[in-house]
């Protein structure tokens, strides 16, 4: 740790911050130092009206957190940061640049470069690189004054920089993020839908971004101190590579001359790194090509779904690599201004795979990061690897944060082999540690049964004062999502799903008890529209531990008619409670056909994609023959009527006694309850509140629970 002197210097062999201003060192000069870069990801970028940097479940930075980024071999550490959302009348808040400080100051005091960025926070400037009229990424027609976007970009990093103006080279500023990376998507090509099916981003889009650049590069310059000279990072549209010749074309004028800047991109090859649902136009690659399948073929790196077979120069593959990162080297390295692939990265397929196969991918996706880290160093550029502290499926998680989550201790490596395929481009030694096998172990191969298969979902929720949920999904690929021709959908489960006291400080915002429901959710159309119906009102009475029990959900139940079942993206189950605990086992999700005949959507021979709450593994299961659907008894349903600033529910008695009717928002706290005596038979409350938004409406009559989500005007 190094420490600063009465007089404001840093002392020690590194220097926090300098009181005078002096030429720093050019990038070309520092490029070699900053060697294997990291993103605090899913953090500081949290939208302050998110819940800034806990919102998305990761703790506030630690010195052991950052100390544990230095000790496994990194010496970069990116910080997405959000700004705008802290900030009221173009000003950012004091204590928010304070709280940035901190985090920045753990990683100078540790030996490490900084690169500050401006990140999405709601897009108030990367959905905005437009000039007048445009779609937006909603599909909605809209209007951007680009003057207002370049004056606010360039307020925020003349009071960014006016903060950090002391700080010596070890602090990099990076004046955006994916800009353009949300533009809409499904339009034709005569619409300017050119790029992927999504909007184009051309020269003229790139003299805006050039800009916005150039407005962060000024607000810098002239705020004195070492910003005169300090790297800033700028951003190709997307920062997709195949982007990065419209910014080589029209690269931004810094005040200070040339030497001064780094180019960013991201390297996250689609269809290893990101997709979750083979499609008709290709698959997703599970394998990394030098490590392929002999028994999956289809979903090895690289496969052609219209040649059926593999091409060696498809992105992610070590020809594709090389060749992309040489044309980076062309456009920028070899003029002076190195380039930062300021996040990379591919998910681990835990739920998709299992056994042998999970192996081979785990063992292949180290390979790839190894190769990816190892071409970057050879031209000159700076690897970032993307990091947000899940552990569950789709993670790309190397040192763990929420210990609280996943156990353990803050600054444990969660993946040993690809960080020392990584430390091995770069000439460190490995460090001792197997993840693998202990995932594969976790995720074994089940033999085949007479039984068959299904899969099996654990709820536990965190905390005891907030609704949380635990989402099982299943993503429908092209040529499978047509449901028009069924009329509902049916579902075979059992299990049990227990609820607890311990939140019971009513006056602190928090119910008295816990709570738990399950809701089918479909997701429609190219708008992704969302609807939902509750297949278990109350999860923890409906459900039959000892045997299966079918359950249908018919098109009528859901809220809103659907209208588009032919272009149906995903299907699933959402558990919503708080003080959850529970395990229930799912045989099958089935179309319901209008002759009442059903047919398998999905039979869980593989794990769905699971988040949140819940954790699975696939099981063997018997008697799959269909038995009579489980009726929910007439007691447990509630007629809700909602009117503006209030909430009517009309619900059915079983004796005369004392009942309390409650409404908790959607971090579980009460914002309007009423305590009254039930009468036998059918009974009326009313709940009145001035809060808008989704809600969950309770009603409690001894051991009797009455729920249901609405939505308060």
């Amino acid at each position: 740790m190094f420490g600063i002197g009465k007089f404001g210097i840093a002392v020690g062999a590194l220097s926090l911050a300098s009181t005078a201003a002096f030429a720093l060192p050019k990038a070309t000069e520092i490029y070699p130092k900053m060697g294997l870069g990291y993103n605090i990801g899913n953090t500081m970028e949290v939208p302050g009206n998110q819940g800034g940097p806990t919102g998305w479940h990761n703790p506030f930075p630690d010195a052991a957190y950052v100390k544990a980024i230095k000790d496994a071999g990194f010496n970069t550490v990116r910080i997405p940061c959000a700004w705008n959302s802290h900030a009221s009348n173009g000003t950012i808040n004091a204590g928010w640049l304070d709280s940035v400080k901190t985090v920045v100051d753990l990683v100078i005091n540790n030996g490490m470069y900084a690169i500050l960025n401006s990140h999405w926070d709601g897009g108030w400037l990367e959905d905005e690189v437009f000039s007048g009229g445009h779609i937006d990424r909603n599909g909605n027609q809209a209007t951007t004054d680009s003057s207002k976007v370049r004056a606010l970009q360039e307020g925020y990093w003349k009071q960014i920089a006016d903060y950090f103006k002391t700080y010596d080279e070890h602090l990099i500023f990076a004046s955006a993020n994916e800009p353009g990376v949300n533009d809409h998507r499904g339009g034709s090509a005569a619409n300017g839908y050119t790029d992927n099916g999504q909007l184009a981003f051309n020269k003229d889009r790139m003299t805006i971004l050039k800009r916005l650049h150039e407005a962060c590069l000024r607000a810098v310059r002239t705020s004195g101190g070492n910003n005169a000279t300090r790297i800033v990072v700028v951003q190709a549209p997307r920062t997709e590579i195949d982007k990065v010749p419209l910014l080589s074309a029209q690269y931004p004028t810094d005040p200070a001359g040339d030497g001064y800047t780094m180019a960013e991109v991201h390297y996250y090859p689609y269809q290893y790194s990101l997709m979750t649902a083979d499609e008709d136009w290709g698959t997703q690659f599970y394998y990394y090509f030098d490590l392929p399948s002999t028994t999956d073929k289809t979903h090895n790196m690289g496969w052609n779904v219209y040649s059926k077979s593999i091409d060696d120069q498809a992105l992610g593959t070590p020809k594709q690599i090389a060749k992309a990162f040489g044309e980076l080297k062309t456009m920028f390295c070899d003029k002076g201004i190195p380039v930062v692939i300021g996040e990379m990265g591919a998910v681990k397929r835990l739920d998709a795979l299992s056994g042998a196969n999970l192996k081979l991918h785990l063992e292949g996706r180290a390979a790839w990061y190894g190769e990816v880290a190892k071409v970057a160093k050879a031209n000159g550029i700076v690897p970032c690897v993307w990091d947000t502290g899940d552990e569950g499926d789709g993670n790309m998680t190397i040192i763990r944060r929420q210990v609280n989550k996943f156990g353990g201790n803050v600054g444990d490596i969660t993946d040993f082999e690809t960080l020392n395929a990584m430390r091995e481009a770069y000439s460190l030694a490995a460090l001792p540690g197997n993840s693998i096998d202990s995932l594969v172990n976790q995720n074994p191969d089940i033999p085949e049964t007479e039984e068959g298969k299904g899969v099996q979902l654990t709820y536990q929720t965190v905390t005891s004062d907030s609704s949380e949920v635990g989402t099982l999904r299943i993503n429908l690929a092209s040529g499978k999502n047509n449901l028009s021709k069924y009329v509902g959908i049916e579902i075979r489960m059992k299990g049990s799903v227990e609820t607890a006291g311990g939140c019971t400080g009513e006056s602190d915002g928090c119910g008295e008890y816990g709570w738990a429901s399950m809701d089918l959710f479909m997701m429609t159309g190219s708008s992704w529209a969302w609807f939902d119906a509750s297949v278990l009102e109350q999860a923890d009475q409906q459900l039959d531990a000892t045997k299966f029990q079918t359950f249908q959900i018919k098109w009528t139940d859901f809220r809103t008619e659907p209208t588009d079942l032919n272009l149906v993206n995903a299907i699933g189950l959402n558990l919503y409670g708080t003080q959850v605990t529970g395990t229930i086992t799912f045989d099958y999700i089935k179309g319901i056909k209008a002759d009442g005949s059903t047919e398998i959507i999905d039979d869980f021979d593989k794990k769905p994609q699971v988040d949140g709450i819940a954790t699975a593994k696939i099981v063997s299961v018997s008697g799959t023959s269909a038995i009579k659907p489980a009726a929910v008894a007439a007691t447990s349903k509630m007629f809700v009527n909602v009117q503006y600033g209030s909430v009517m529910a009309q619900f059915n008695a079983a004796a005369t006694a004392p009942a309390k009717a409650m409404l908790l928002n959607s971090i579980g706290q009460v914002i309007a309850q009423q305590n009254f005596t039930a009468s036998k038979g059918m009974n009326t409350v009313e709940l009145s509140s001035d809060y808008r938004g989704p809600a969950v409406l309770m009603v409690k009559q001894g051991s009797q629970r009455y729920m249901q989500k609405v939505i308060l005007k």
